[in-house]
């Protein structure tokens, strides 16, 4: 039998009992009606109600805590087995009660498909875990349909159905039904060493583990012999509460060791991986993990275990419980990761605003409408955290409702976003501080029924305004920005004496200030008008200070072009910085255009000679179209390699030389020396890159002109600075006429790259005996500034 059919035939007897197990828990809750009476015995062997259960027919009738039960079926209360098993008076068919007012009463339970079920009952213990069962069924069934072959999807059906399962069975729990009180007892425990399994198996795929083996199989041994001890009390016909009150602690425990260990662990690994790309995904976990078993453990679980009244009824514990699947399922359906710290800060956020708020909503509720009497502090926790937790998903619900209905809503309300776009497209085409000015001030006057908007300059050196008139709003407005000027900052929003101002700019002493007078019709600017003239202000100075930035480099570009005799180092850097780029540009064109074309055809071509008979004259035709193709692409790839050298930051300066001179032999009839000692610090890339580009034309120099049979190259790092020499055994020229040949010889670029790199360039020749060339560069250049304050280098592109 092959594994796939074995698994398939497993997978429909789970289903089939799975089935049989709801079918027979749905007749359970409808046929038989729950009392939800718990009963305590005193010392004298009488029987009192310790607590009820919510929507229970005790309560419907008129039982209330602290009645004492005489009769149960018209017998003794400690003969009726309920009452001896679990101390619970389900399956009754009437039982006689004596209230605390001495009164004595005979009330009858009804059974069967029209038993006494009232709506609320209905509601908390067959509808909601009914729909609940659903909603895990359907994220089950569809988990399974698309990963079935997923061994952490598998697992998570089962952690999914397990949770689903003991829910619905907690109605007929209560009612000390054998078979629901199994599934709780059982499965319950192992919920939490079903979810670290699952997270065991979903975290192999990023190289990591929640648990280590040993320890999650010496869990699973602690929740089965608490299962079998169970199993042994429900079965058989042992009747003792002592025996009972131990195996429900020692169930409680069960349940709690297993999310304390679950929790424990994933807080272990949130710490650990709280730097990592691991970090969301255990936050996720950990947050999930504790809002939905949070409630249950600490208001069900707890107060069990210590003998106290549960907080609040299980059935709305339970509720938290979906947080999982939804969680869970993201998580194995989707390969990315929801934003766990925006969530977080936006849950810290709504839940300060809710406490002060739920609290005192509680206190009103507990104290005013529950009645005269004080309630217990179980009861308004209880209400306090209900209302608590209402407020928060309040909060989140409205923030939603915000983002997709607001806008449809209240158009108005978000003009001022569609103004933000409209303006930021706007400003993407300014060119001029003019334009940048006109396209602010009209949109301003669009949404603003404002009287007066006005561009003001600051002169802090002269201590003046303008323009300004002689009207005495000016006036008063002048004096207010002078007596603030030294607390201007760029961007910011600042409130006038008629009206606000924004801070666009600052040139030197000089603000650029926007005046906006007060609006038309008399009321003051609203936080949505101020939140929309900020952003205006901050979008409007970073597009001034570019401007002005721009405006700079022209200004010290147009100074320099104007210099005669010299030019600035930080300008020839600027050019040849251009220059490099443009070669790395047509470089990449070439080698993803027209390279690419060459190598598609000279494949075309070579399969088109393999695959057809060809003659052999046109055969030698096609050979020498093949060869020329060759040689294209190799030109090509030689043009590429020219303009931008593959790798030439990677290869480090000593390399790149070594590269160059291997290149040049090939094609050259001289011989190349080149003598370099390692550098013990790495030169930046626009350093690497001047000397490729000096090298190379110097060995272009000597292949045209010197007739040279020999070259010599040295390279070295002195004292922290660039040792470069070159010698050639050519024909020389005379040093006084050599400036004339600069232009021809290329030894001009040469002399401007060194210029541009703040080094020095010396010249040796003589007629016949050859040429040498002495470069010293600093290995660490200095930052010019312009007349303007603003740093050269910061226009260089690299």
């Amino acid at each position: 039998m092959r594994p796939t059919i074995l698994n398939r035939i497993i997978a429909l007897l789970f289903l089939a009992l799975f089935v049989s197990a709801l079918v027979y828990l749905t007749v359970v809750i409808v046929r038989i009606p729950s009392i939800g009476a718990v009963l305590t015995e005193d010392a004298s062997n009488r029987y009192f109600v310790k607590s009820m259960e919510p929507a229970g027919q005790a309560e419907v009738k008129g039982i209330r805590i602290g009645d004492q039960i005489l009769q149960v079926n018209g017998m003794p209360v400690s003969d009726y087995e309920n009452v001896k098993k679990y101390n619970l008076i389900e399956y009754a068919d009437n039982v006689t009660v004596l209230h605390k007012d001495n009164e004595r009463q005979e009330i009858t339970f009804q059974k069967g498909w029209s038993g006494d079920h009232s709506l609320w009952e209905l509601l908390i213990q067959l509808y909601i875990p009914g729909i609940s069962l659903v909603i895990f069924c359907a994220f089950s069934g569809f988990l399974y349909a698309k990963r079935r072959n997923d061994k952490a999807a598998i697992m998570l059906i089962l952690f999914f159905l397990s949770i689903g399962l003991c829910y619905y069975s907690s109605a007929a729990s209560n009612r000390s039904d054998p078979i629901g009180i199994t599934v709780i007892y059982l499965v319950l425990p192992n919920i939490p060493l079903l979810f670290m399994s699952f997270m065991n198996i979903y975290l192999i795929r990023f190289d990591a583990r929640l648990i280590s083996k040993r320890v999650l199989s010496s869990l699973f041994a602690v929740v089965g012999l608490v299962g079998l001890a169970s199993l042994t009390y429900i079965w058989t016909d042992l009747s003792s509460i002592q025996i009972y009150t131990y195996i429900q602690i020692a169930y409680s425990s069960s349940v709690l060791l297993g999310n304390f260990v679950c929790v424990y662990v994933l807080i272990r690994k949130f710490i650990q991986h709280r730097r990592t790309k691991l970090h969301s995904l255990f936050t996720i976990t950990l947050i999930s993990h504790l809002v939905a078993f949070t409630p249950f453990a600490l208001l069900n679980l707890l107060p069990q275990i210590i003998g106290k009244e549960q907080v609040l009824p299980a059935a709305f514990t339970a509720l938290f419980l979906f947080v999982l699947p939804i969680v869970y399922f993201y998580l194995s359906t989707s390969n990315q990761l929801f934003d766990i710290d925006f969530i977080l800060t936006r849950f810290k956020y709504y839940t300060a605003l809710s406490l002060f708020p739920s609290i005192i909503v509680a206190a009103l509720v507990a104290f005013v409408i529950l009645g005269e009497n004080s309630p217990s502090w179980s009861v308004w926790f209880g209400v306090f955290f209900v209302i608590y937790i209402g407020m928060t998903l309040f909060l989140y619900a409205k923030e939603q409702i915000d983002q997709r209905f607001r806008p449809r809503l209240f158009k108005a309300m978000y003009s001022y976003q569609d103004s933000l776009d409209r303006f930021s497209r706007k400003i993407a085409r300014v060119m001029k501080q003019g334009d940048l000015e006109a396209v602010l001030k009209q949109e301003i006057s669009e949404l603003l029924p404002v009287k007066r908007i006005t561009f003001l300059l600051v002169e802090q050196s002269e201590n003046t305004v303008y323009p300004m008139g002689d009207h005495p709003e000016e006036l008063i407005t002048a004096e207010f920005l002078l007596g603030t000027v030294n607390s201007l900052q760029v961007g910011e929003l600042i409130e006038l004496p008629y009206g606000l101002g924004l801070v666009i700019g600052r040139q030197r002493s000089r603000y650029h200030i926007l005046w906006i007078g007060m609006k038309t019709n008399h009321t003051r600017f609203n936080s949505d008008e101020v939140r929309w003239l900020k952003t205006m202000s901050n979008y409007a100075s970073i597009v001034f200070e570019n401007l002005y930035l721009i405006e700079g480099l022209i200004e010290d570009l147009e100074s320099e072009v104007r210099k005669e005799h010299s030019t600035s180092p930080w300008v020839l850097r600027l050019l040849f910085c251009l220059s490099e780029n443009e070669r790395r540009k047509l470089a990449a064109d070439l080698h993803d255009s027209a390279l690419q074309d060459q190598l598609l055809w000279y494949r075309k071509l070579e399969a088109i000679m393999m695959d057809y008979p060809i003659s052999s004259s046109l055969g030698r035709e096609l050979e020498d179209i093949k060869e020329g193709l060759l040689d294209v692409i190799h030109q090509i790839r030689e043009t590429c390699n020219e303009l931008r050298p593959p790798l030439l930051k990677e290869m480090g300066v000593v390399e790149a030389v070594e590269s160059i001179i291997e290149h040049t032999q090939m094609r050259v009839n001289f011989a190349v020396d080149f003598r370099a000692k390692t550098f013990n610090r790495p030169l930046n890339e626009e350093q690497i890159t001047a000397i490729y580009r000096i090298v190379q034309e110097l060995l272009r120099n000597a292949d045209k002109h010197s007739q040279a049979k020999l070259v010599t190259l040295e390279l070295e790092l002195r004292q922290g600075t660039i040792y470069f020499r070159y010698q050639d055994d050519g024909v020389g020229m005379d040093v006084n006429q050599m400036i004339v040949s600069f232009e021809h010889m290329g030894l001009s670029g040469i002399k401007e790259r060194v210029t541009g790199l703040e080094g020095d360039i010396t010249f040796y020749s003589e007629s016949g005996n050859g040429l040498e060339v002495v470069i010293l560069l600093p290995e660490i250049m200095t930052t010019g500034r312009s007349e303007r304050g603003i740093s050269r280098d910061s226009y260089l592109i690299s």
